[in-house]
């Protein structure tokens, strides 16, 4: 059914806020006119995020949830990537927010425009013809289909999207919705476009999520859990089960993201990190998630095995003494197993090396950070004066460049023995601090980089700094403990189980040393306040001095800082393993002193135990 409404140029429409907008009915064959008519063709292309979902079925906490999220961050993410924001256009439900967003923002996206039925809406100058929708009064723009039915303008919607990047990156943010929201989530499905899907606003957002999660992310049973995870049965939801083809069509791609969290600014982040094409950017994030994950792992591996040594040193010491006062067979077998095991956790431990590679690992995950936010801010190698022919077009090539030299540096290392499997979570990935609203793709500019780098690793160092002091002080407060514990032993007259006592505080104090703890402190405090003095020079900057060689000097020292304090950290630690690694091999060649003397009399004579 056509509507009464002619094509024709555009129109200019003031409503009665006082705002105007341009307008245009689409009528040609060509879908790229009304884009080109209304003054949008893009020069070398710019990215689009398109927002459907809901109009008036969002009510209640949906609607609630759909309010706080989607309008900011939808202009978070088009702020930080100049995108242009597309919707339904009409003053109502996910429209409606948006309007109200741009307007709540002061007009932070430029260009928002609305696409729907000429024959369903109205608009000031418009002839009255029936029950029409008013046309959103925040919006910028407005293409209106040929067509008087509801679901009419997908078609266009698309074709205008598409016209209106000019092959930039294009992704779309679903928010409830009915028929036509899926009908434009297919849409989207089928041409790739990344397809945010937020959870909890209900109609076609929640189906889509609980389809997609049961077949991408099926539910472990209960008793699976006390398996391996490679033994556990997943049973993914079949996509023949799915009846309606327009989901079935949307649950099988991709490229769908289901976002069910309560804070906009990591919303905004992934929309943004979709919206920008930065691939060696990306692929460099991914390599630091490689790297800090593994290190993660290996780190935690490796406290495990220090852990459960010093454990069966001290169970040793307890047996021994149990069976010098007691005896038994049972006791004498235990004795005799329990630093064996201990000897072997050492070999284990340096067969692995998972301490070294550990120190490696997040040498070159912190290297590989500190690269990517030289890029982002444009300084060092990354700077217009250091680039081949001084153009900035080769900035992704210096920056692939290093990526690779510092690949190639560690695969030479122990590190490279490792399975070192590519990182396959959410990009960008998961940070502390400051960093989880970052979209980890954007340019920095001082005061973001004050605020995402330097303020984030203040975070760090702080938390760090009161975890280890905690660790210090338990295990402090233990090795005291035990200390005294053995006092009262004596003046009791029970010194044989000071033995216990003195090898509990040991391993107290053992472990301490094994994670370098005081040292640790030490260092995170002296960087975060060099850090700290940084922050202070530039606030205390005049704004006119706060210029491009200015703040090349700023990350510069930045950046020399954290170097710094990682370069003296691997140091420290390669030390530290070494030590540990003789002590521990000294350890192992003593078992035999951990056995009964009885049983190494014996040994010794080549005579039989008493058990065989």
């Amino acid at each position: 059914m056509r509507t009464s409404t002619p094509a024709g140029g555009p129109q200019e429409v003031r409503f009665a806020n006082g705002n105007s907008a341009r307008l245009v009915v689409a009528g040609g064959a060509d879908p790229a006119q009304p884009v080109h008519a209304l003054g949008l063709a893009p020069d070398g292309g710019r990215p689009v995020v398109v927002v459907c979902g809901g109009a008036d079925e969002l009510a209640g906490e949906q609607l609630g949830l759909a309010e706080a999220l989607l309008g900011p961050a939808v202009v978070s993410a088009a702020e930080l990537t100049g995108a242009v924001v597309a919707d339904g256009g009409t003053a109502t439900g996910v429209m409606a927010l948006m309007g109200g967003a741009r307007a709540e923002h002061d007009h932070a996206v430029p260009v928002l425009v609305g696409v729907a039925p000429a024959g369903k809406v109205s608009y000031p100058g418009a002839a009255p013809d029936g029950e029409r929708v008013e046309l959103e009064p925040h919006h910028t723009h407005f293409v209106l289909a040929d067509s008087a039915e509801w679901g009419g303008e997908t078609e266009l919607l698309v074709a205008t999207v598409e016209a209106l990047a000019g092959g930039a990156p294009i992704a779309m943010v679903l928010a409830g919705g009915g028929a036509i929201a899926q009908a434009e989530a297919r849409e989207a499905a089928r041409r790739g476009w990344p397809l945010f899907v937020v959870e909890g606003t209900g109609g076609t957002a929640d189906r889509i999520a609980a389809l997609w999660r049961a077949h991408h992310e099926p539910r472990v049973r209960a008793v699976d859990r006390l398996l391996p995870r490679h033994y556990r049965r997943h049973k993914p939801l079949r996509l023949s089960a799915v009846a309606d083809p327009g989901l079935r069509d949307i649950v099988r791609a991709p490229n769908v993201h289901c976002f069910g969290g309560e804070e906009p600014g990591q919303l905004g982040r992934q929309i943004a990190w979709e919206l920008q094409d930065e691939p060696v950017l990306k692929d460099a994030w991914r390599t630091f998630a490689t790297y800090d994950g593994l290190a993660t792992r290996m780190r935690r591996s490796f406290e495990r095995v220090q852990a459960s040594i010093l454990a069966l040193g001290v169970l040793a010491t307890l047996l021994a003494l149990l069976h010098e006062a007691v005896g038994g067979r049972a006791l004498h077998w235990s004795v005799v197993a329990a630093p064996i095991l201990a000897s072997v956790l050492i070999a284990l431990a340096a067969r692995r090396a998972a301490g070294k590679r550990w120190v490696l690992l997040r040498g070159a995950a912190e290297a590989t950070k500190a690269e990517i936010y030289r890029y982002r801010t444009r300084t060092g190698l990354f700077g217009v004066h250091q680039l081949p022919d001084r153009d900035p077009a080769k900035r992704a090539g210096v920056l692939a460049a290093q990526m690779q030299g510092m690949a190639a540096q560690l695969v030479q290392t122990d590190a490279g023995g490792a399975p070192l499997t590519p990182y396959d979570g959410p990009l960008p990935p998961p940070m502390y601090g400051a960093e989880r609203d970052d979209d980890g793709v954007s340019p920095l500019d001082p005061e973001r980089y004050l605020r995402l780098r330097i303020g984030d690793q203040l975070a760090y160092y702080h938390g760090k700094i009161r975890d280890l002091d905690r660790r210090r002080s338990a295990f402090q407060l233990l090795a005291v403990a035990a200390g005294g514990a053995g006092a009262i032993l004596a003046a009791a007259g029970v010194e044989i189980w000071i033995g216990l006592t003195t090898a509990i505080s040991a391993a107290a104090f053992a472990y301490l040393g094994h994670l370098q703890v005081d040292a640790t402190i030490v260092a995170y405090n002296q960087s975060a306040s060099r850090l700290d003095a940084l922050q202070r020079e530039w606030a205390a900057r005049d704004p006119t001095e706060r210029d491009a060689a200015a703040f090349a000097d700023l990350v510069t020292r930045g950046e020399a800082v954290l170097t710094t304090e990682l370069g003296g950290w691997v140091q420290q630690m390669n030390e530290a393993l070494r030590d540990l690694q003789a002590r521990q091999a000294d350890a192992a060649r003593q078992v035999e002193d951990q056995l009964p003397e009885d049983d190494r009399r014996r040994r010794g004579q080549g005579e039989p135990n008493e058990s065989d």
